[in-house]
């Protein structure tokens, strides 16, 4: 009898475990460039036009945080979202319009295998559209991306040559993410990548400012503006710790 009442206990224990699966904490990047201006001159007063469809993230943008429910997420470009909790009763992660969840998502993505991730959104190579976002998911724990260090992840088509400082050259390729150790204080960033004749190209050279108890964001992706063909490839760090 005892032995029944083990097993049956363990049985419970499981399956309520197996129910209880752990949250996801999650916030999201969007990355571009603001389309060109447009302005509509009316009879008093000048203003903006609105912009294209697929040319920005759309507004009014809900992450589902459990089925049925949402909670704000306000997309701007260059701009880390705070991080949100989603349940695992959600099965995923879906972002839709419109704020609130109702209908198809704008985005939908399976759960991340971390239990903190970042989601890089940016518009897809090819269509060079926000209709079905290029999505690149990174983890956050400190493990996985460890203080003192600088993680370069190219989000663009194609491969980006980068020197740090003093250190020898090295490549990321086309949607690889590389993890480099980043000492304290100013370092010369140099970025470059082949042009038609294959010859390497200076896209950017810079100082970025690094903190003995931080981390540095840097991201890759296609050029979006008329100065692509100059500029193939943009650049964009974040330090983020103290």
């Amino acid at each position: 009898m005892m032995k029944r009442l083990l097993i049956l206990s363990l049985c419970l224990t499981w399956t309520s475990s197996a129910q209880e699966a752990p949250s996801k904490n999650v916030r999201f990047l969007p990355l571009g460039e603001l389309p060109p201006f447009k302005q509509i001159i009316g009879t008093d007063r000048r203003k903006q036009g609105e912009y294209p469809k697929g040319s920005m993230p759309p507004e009014g943008t809900v992450l589902m945080t459990e089925p049925g429910e949402g909670t704000p997420l306000g997309l701007r470009l260059k701009t880390f979202t705070k991080s949100l909790k989603i349940k695992a009763s959600a099965k995923g992660v879906e972002i839709y319009e419109g704020g609130k969840v109702a209908g198809e998502p704008w985005f939908k993505s399976r759960f991340p295998a971390q239990k903190e991730a970042l989601f890089v959104l940016c518009k897809d190579n090819k269509t060079m559209t926000w209709d079905k976002p290029q999505v690149k998911v990174l983890p956050e724990d400190v493990r996985s991306f460890p203080l003192g260090t600088i993680r370069l992840a190219n989000l663009s088509d194609r491969g980006v040559a980068v020197i740090l400082g003093d250190e020898k050259a090295f490549a990321v390729k086309a949607g690889e993410v590389v993890l480099k150790p980043m000492k304290a204080g100013e370092v010369l960033v140099k970025l470059a990548v082949k042009d038609a004749s294959g010859a390497w190209k200076t896209i950017l050279q810079n100082n970025l400012t690094m903190s003995k108890k931080g981390r540095m964001h840097a991201f890759f992706y296609k050029a979006q503006t008329k100065d692509a063909k100059k500029t193939p490839v943009k650049f964009f760090s974040k330090l983020e710790g103290v």
